[in-house]
């Protein structure tokens, strides 16, 4: 009984989720035309005709998520060190906050990825996923941020209340569509920075982002599904280069060409968490194996695997990610090095 309960509020959540009444965005048509923008929203290659109906479909089908051990999620914590991060990057640095959020440090420059720093992903309280681990820092505990990137709307990837907690002390920048929703959760319009794939932004001399292509979709209410784009993210900082996947799905096509325009990288964050099952989420999400083929293309020398360990969302095991990723790794050939690391580590970047 108490596993059907479990499900039911699951489902619930899920419905409450998608079917839900909040502010929608529309959709504005980009006035330069490309592929990837169609008359009433972008066109995506990884979202069925239902997603709800076929969400619910699956996990009658598949039943409850895993949960992990306490000690199982004790091993992928550590205390992050405040002293390291606050003090001055002389080499590039990366901070795991969990799921898909990470603080960036090189000389006198820091930006944040899709940072989620509360405790539900989910438009209601106390409903929804919730974090198995706590993030590695707080608001207050962060560095002074330059600026944060977020790749789309999804609600573990774009939480509004660390939104307005962070506010006007960093500038924003997303992929188009979302500066309206920015704007209505109290950020300045001069401090969100909108661009579609292949536009760049200088945020001073020598610190250069550009969004790029991925493979996903877009969608925090029944009526604004794709209203928005979604982006992977270059940073160039004085000759380091990094790059952010957010969420995709594998595009052969769309990495190679981010490989060949924007690298080699010295830094890459790829999702290798919440594929399962491939029936349903391959078109959206990469697995472990997926992952270390778009660390290839991206022409990356130094890979850290994140979105994983931190939500419930899908039903591989919560730590099976890693530990798959480390046993594809003894039989792949790849150039540099694909890693995880815990929960409030922080690992040095090499620039070669």
């Amino acid at each position: 009984m108490l596993k059907k309960i479990t499900l039911f509020l699951c489902i619930l959540s899920a419905v409450l989720l998608f079917t839900g009444c909040w502010n929608t965005v529309p959709y504005i048509k980009p006035e330069v035309p490309a592929a990837h923008h169609g008359d009433k929203q972008f066109i995506s290659a990884a979202q069925n005709n239902s997603p709800l109906w076929s969400y619910l479909q699956m996990r009658f089908r598949e039943g409850r998520i895993h949960n992990p051990s306490v000690d199982e999620l004790k091993s992928i914590q550590t205390t992050a060190n405040l002293t390291l991060i606050h003090s001055h990057a002389k080499h590039p640095r990366v901070t795991w906050l969990g799921h898909a959020s990470t603080l960036v440090q090189y000389q006198n420059i820091n930006f944040l990825t899709d940072p989620h720093l509360t405790e539900f992903a989910s438009p209601l309280p106390l409903v929804g996923p919730k974090r198995l681990i706590p993030p590695a820092l707080r608001v207050d505990q962060l560095p002074a941020i330059d600026f944060v990137v977020i790749s789309h709307n999804h609600y573990d990837h774009l939480d509004s209340k660390t939104v307005k907690a962070l506010g006007n002390q960093a500038i924003w920048v997303v992929p188009l569509g979302l500066k309206l929703w920015m704007v209505d959760k109290g950020i300045d319009e001069d401090r969100v920075i909108e661009l579609d794939w292949w536009q760049k932004w200088s945020y001073i001399e020598g610190v250069e982002v550009i969004a790029a292509p991925s493979q996903h979709w877009s969608k925090r209410t029944p009526f604004d599904t794709n209203h928005t784009l979604w982006a992977s993210w270059h940073i160039n900082i004085h000759g380091f280069k990094s790059w952010f996947a957010g969420d995709t799905g594998y595009n052969q096509e769309k990495f190679t060409a981010i490989g060949n325009q924007l690298g080699p990288h010295h830094l890459s964050l790829i999702p290798i968490g919440a594929y399962g099952p491939r029936y349903f989420m391959q078109p959206q999400h990469v697995d472990p194996q997926q992952a270390i083929q778009i660390h290839k293309d991206v022409r990356a020398q130094f890979t850290i695997g994140i979105h994983w360990g931190t939500f419930a969302l899908t039903h591989e095991p919560l730590l099976e990610p890693a530990t798959l990723l480390k046993e594809l790794l003894l039989s792949e050939t790849i150039d540099g090095s694909f890693t995880t690391i815990k929960v409030g580590e922080t690992q040095t970047v090499k620039l070669e």
